[in-house]
Parts: C-alpha cells; structure tokens; sequence
C-alpha cells in the first residue's frame, strides 16, 4: 500500500477498545467464580489468541464481541499445544494463569513471538513451584506443569506489565503472600481491575502484594485504546493543518507518557478524563504544532509510553533541535526489533537518524523524501510509517501494511476518514 501526501487531517473518532484490558478482562472472566458479561471487546488477531487458549482450558464463551458471556469451567489440560500467534500478553499472562491450575500445556507461538524473551516470566514463576521446559530455556515453544504455588518476594529486572501481571495472576492461587517490584512502574491495568472485582491487592510505589483471592463474576465495558489513538494523536500535532479529537479513550496515568511527552515537546494537545469506573476514559484533542522543538525524553516516562516511543522519532523529525531516547531497550524484544526498524526505514526514506542501543536520537527539522518500507510484520511499526507517507514529499509504499490486524483491523478506514 502507498501513502501519499495529504493537505487537511480533521475529525472527530473513536478508537477500538483497549487491548491490555480486552486480554484481562477475558482472562478474569475465566478466573472468577460465577457468570461475567463484557462489553466492547477488542477483536484482533491478539485477544482471539487468548478467547481461544482460554477455551481450550475449559471456559465457554457466548455472544460476540460486543457483548460476550462467559462462564468459567474446571480448568484441564488440552489435548492440542496452544497456539499464542504474535501476542506476548497471550502466552506471558497465560503462563500464570497455566502455573496456578494442576494442568500441564504448551504454548507457542509464530516465528516473531517465538523470538522474544520468555525467562523473565519462567523465572519468578518457577520461583513459585512451577516447572517449565522451554527452548534455550528462554524461548517458546514453552511447556508449563502447573500446581500448588508458594507466594515470593520477586525484584523485576524488567519494568514490564506482562511479568508483573503473570506474578499477580499466579499469586491469587499462591499459598501466603506475592509481593513484585519494579524498576519502575509499568501500567496498572491489572491491579485496577482486581481491585475492583474484590482481590486482596496492594500497592506501594513500585511494589504490588498479593494474598490468595477469589474473584466474582462482572460486568465490564472496555474503554478505547490509547495507543491506538496515540497514532492518530501523532498525526494531528505533526501535519501542518490538522485538527483530531479521540473520544471515549482510556486515560489511566500509566498509559499516557506519549501525552506527557508531546507537551513537553511543546504540542497542542489535551486531554480530560470525563468518568471514571474501573478505568478513567475521556477525550483527546490534537491540532497542528509549529512550535515542536526536541527533547531528551525522561527516562522514567519510557515504560508508561514504551508502545508509543517509535512514535517519538516521527514526531523528531518535525520538531526543532535533538529528539534523544535512551533507556527503550525493551523495544528490541517486541514483535520486531522495533529500534532497528525505525532507523532502517527511516533512512530509507531519506531521514538522518543515529541508533543506540538502547534508543536513537533524530534532529529536525527534516523531510520525509519518500520510498519503500519494511515493518518486518510488525504492525505498529505498519501504521506509524503509514502516517510518514502522508507527511512525506513522494509518497511512503508500506510492505505487508495488512499486518495491522493484529492490534487494530480499522486503521486504515479511520485513517481514510480524517484524511478525505
């Protein structure tokens, strides 16, 4: 698909719901004692991975994905190894799911997922008393013997939601208390959430504690994605005669660092939370900025944003002065590459830009010349270079753009409205 120059971007959207709170919300639907109806999941390529997996241990689902029942079942072992695809969130949070039940699985996944890091969640969960096999002991496909667990007090390398959460979702079952700590703070979806359905859960700064909880059935409505708006966000701040509101958009303060970030940068952006439940939802609203100058991002705002970091380079390339990122060497380890990509690309397309290893550093104000793209299957790596063919001289031609499917199917469509 070509992306070309485009004059106007306007409008007003609404974005498809959340993807971390979709998987959790399936994945504590199954868990709780007692019938759960959830509205507006997201349907991707990802969450059916987990609705699937989910499936296969013994929970029924009826309806759609606008309204889904779900009934929990005796969790059993499968007869079949289960199929992860491209999601990470599937088989990391599954992993805890899988150690806390006396069941015994296999989790695999596609030739991306099956390259990145699965230790960091064997680690603390084979701390609890589960065994694993795993190839390289590192890498899927990863056998998992689950059973009685033991709660422990696990010091995360990593600031990562997927770990801490599987942690969590193992010590519900644990015998005694869990207690994770962080580096720093990763989004909180999975505390919020079982708070609010009766888990005994506390937090401390970077620390979450866990006792063993049972959780009752619910109802839920998933807000929309702020990452997926974070693209559209991207977009109005950047084009020169742009004006997008995103409505009806998650606004949990450990998911909005790009939001932070661009103000910092000098954007017009704002957002206000308008209702609150489980999650404060709200509005975004983005117009053009030809105030932009260049930062050196805080370092302590990569994991609230660590989705939307390749984002940064973009905007750097409109900005005044240095865009520096450092301390996103978690980028490496997602469904691509992602630091390496971004730099690739982006000089292909005629953008001056150094990589680190641990972030990159663009200095604008630059052109996008124009050209041919490589995402490498990932798709948010799709989308973003999907948005520098609209600012671009000549046009951007992204490979393989179908690979947004996995997290976001609209995009295009939503896309094509703003910019008709």
């Amino acid at each position: 698909m070509k992306l070309v120059p485009v004059r106007k971007v306007r409008g007003e959207i609404s974005v498809p719901t959340d993807k971390s709170i979709t998987h959790r919300a399936l994945i504590f639907a199954a868990l709780a004692e007692g019938e759960s109806t959830l509205y507006n999941l997201l349907r991707c390529l990802d969450t059916e991975r987990t609705k699937d997996v989910l499936e296969k241990l013994g929970t029924k689902f009826e309806g759609d994905w606008t309204k889904m029942k779900v009934t929990p079942g005796v969790f059993r072992t499968p007869t079949e190894p289960l199929f992860c695809g491209n999601s990470g969130t599937t088989t990391r949070l599954m992993a805890g799911v899988i150690a806390s039940h006396e069941i015994f699985a296999v989790l695999y996944g596609d030739d991306s997922l099956s390259r990145r890091p699965m230790a960091r969640v064997m680690e603390p969960l084979g701390m609890m008393g589960a065994k694993f096999l795993a190839r390289e002991n590192n890498f899927l496909p990863m056998a998992i013997q689950g059973g009685r667990l033991k709660g422990i007090e696990y010091e995360s390398k990593v600031a990562s939601a997927q770990v801490k959460s599987a942690v969590i979702i193992a010590g519900l079952r644990a015998e005694g208390k869990t207690t994770v700590e962080e580096p720093v703070k990763s989004r909180d979806h999975t505390e919020r959430m079982l708070k609010k359905l009766g888990a005994s859960i506390q937090e401390e700064g970077n620390r979450v504690t866990v006792w063993p909880s049972s959780i009752k059935g619910f109802t839920m409505e998933i807000p929309g994605d702020v990452s997926s708006a974070s693209f559209f966000v991207a977009l109005g701040v950047i084009h020169p005669n742009a004006r997008i509101v995103v409505r009806g958009v998650g606004l949990n303060e450990t998911r909005i660092g790009f939001l932070k970030t661009l103000k910092l940068m000098g954007a017009n952006v704002e957002w206000r939370v308008e209702n609150e439940d489980v999650e404060p939802i709200g509005t975004i609203v983005a117009e053009s900025s030809p105030n932009l100058r260049g930062i050196e991002v805080p370092v302590e705002m990569i994991p609230s944003m660590i989705d939307e970091v390749p984002l940064l380079a973009l905007v750097g390339v409109f900005a005044e002065g240095e865009t520096v990122v450092k301390g996103a060497e978690e980028l490496r380890k997602k469904e691509s590459d992602r630091i390496r990509v971004v730099v690739e690309n982006f000089r292909r397309l005629g953008v001056t830009i150094e990589e680190f290893p641990d972030g990159f550093r663009v200095v604008g104000r630059q052109r996008i010349r124009g050209g041919v793209v490589d995402p490498e299957g990932d798709h948010r790596m799709a989308m973003m270079f999907s948005l520098a063919g609209l600012l671009s001289e000549e046009g951007v031609e992204v490979k393989d753009h179908e690979c947004v499917s996995v997290s976001f199917p609209e995009f295009y469509g939503i896309l094509e409205k703003v910019i008709a």
